[in-house]
């Protein structure tokens, strides 16, 4: 059981970096000019999703840590 739920964990984990990744690439081309967003709602959007998705990332990642020493 507790094999399954590290593993739970370790994957919502990887899935929240990928999500984070993702919102800063498109932050970067964003800034760069390369994505059309007149408004700038997108890199808004981004950034607030990253500043929501930060604490999460690190919950999960401690959770991870001391479900492997146990």
């Amino acid at each position: 059981m507790r094999t399954v739920l590290r593993r739970l964990v370790f994957g919502a984990f990887v899935g929240t970096v990928t999500a984070i990744v993702l919102l800063v690439g498109m932050v970067v081309l964003s800034v760069a000019g390369v994505l059309f967003d007149p408004h700038g709602y997108g890199m808004f959007g981004a950034i607030l999703g990253t500043a929501v998705l930060t604490p999460v990332g690190l919950l999960l990642w401690w959770l991870y840590v001391v479900a492997r020493r146990h």
